[in-house]
């Protein structure tokens, strides 16, 4: 059975770094490795290709006759697998696209976005708002902060887990003043979403009982909801991490830190497995991160 000729593609790649700085150690530090693991690697090719490519001259490491030109090939060629790769996964039009739920796009996306853009002018950043029925493979995106996305084409990191706490405006907190959360809940008006019932959700989870259960006005969109609770039309179970800038501003005040966390529910930042080595994307998945530290 002939062996392949072509050499193995890790050892290629460290000898190339090694050719580059003629140092183990520099090149174990960019390669993020120990020098002995890219001693290794270079003895490997050796072997494979039954020649030395280093050697030293005194304390200095050099490339012997046959490596000189053998290393600048393996440098041209990797330099056109790179090139390739820029161009089949669309790193070069430096072309984003982020798909995101519609209430976080407005609340705390859209704010952030002017420092983002004066920050990284060369990114074409685009956003599409999702609605639950919405699937990322389809729509061809290239980064998504919502639920997990369960596709072989995605990967997700965790990012942080959604908490509903009890909110309202200023005014209604003044009324709520003095009373316990359950005199609260029964003798202020509630608002919610349809069909959702946070509210329900997050008494029953913290074992509230009422007396009475007061019928909440529902809206059909966390936007709706936020503004109606903004304009003090009763207390709603927000998600934190939306509503941020809200509390900060004063504009909303928390009447409990004692939140609820739906199950199978959390930010998760997915991206297209194409994109995986873009810095395009490292860039866009620090500044999601850095929006919710």
């Amino acid at each position: 059975m002939s062996r392949s000729p072509l050499p193995p593609l890790k050892s290629l790649h460290l000898f190339s770094v090694a050719a580059k700085h003629l140092n183990f150690s520099k090149a174990a530090e960019e390669l993020c490795i120990t020098p002995s693991a890219v001693s290794h690697q270079v003895k490997n090719l050796e072997d494979w290709l039954g020649c030395r490519l280093f050697e030293k001259s005194g304390k200095q490491l050099i490339l012997t006759a046959k490596a000189q030109t053998f290393a600048l090939q393996v440098h041209q060629s990797l330099d056109q697998i790179r090139q390739a790769t820029c161009e089949i996964t669309s790193y070069k039009n430096n072309r984003m696209q982020l798909g995101v739920t519609s209430a976080f796009a407005m609340k705390r996306l859209m704010p952030a976005l002017e420092s983002w853009q004066l920050a990284n002018p060369d990114i074409d950043l685009r956003i599409r708002m999702l609605n639950c029925e919405d699937k990322p493979e389809a729509l061809e995106l290239d980064a998504v902060l919502a639920n997990q996305v369960d596709h072989v084409g995605y990967q997700s990191t965790f990012i942080q887990q959604e908490s509903y706490h009890p909110m309202c405006s200023p005014a209604l907190a003044e009324q709520a003043k003095g009373l316990s959360m359950q005199q609260i809940l029964q003798t202020l008006p509630l608002i919610d979403i349809d069909q959702i019932n946070i509210g329900a959700l997050w008494m029953a989870d913290k074992h509230l009982q009422l007396d009475t259960t007061p019928q909440p006005i529902f809206f059909s969109h966390t936007l709706l909801l936020l503004q109606a609770a903004l304009y003090g039309q009763g207390i709603a179970f927000l998600e934190k991490s939306l509503v941020q800038n809200e509390l900060a501003s004063g504009e909303l005040v928390c009447l409990s830190d004692a939140g609820f966390v739906p199950h199978h529910t959390a930010y998760f930042f997915s991206w297209n497995k194409n994109r995986r080595h873009d810095p395009t994307l490292l860039k866009l998945q620090n500044w999601i991160q850095e929006l919710f530290a």
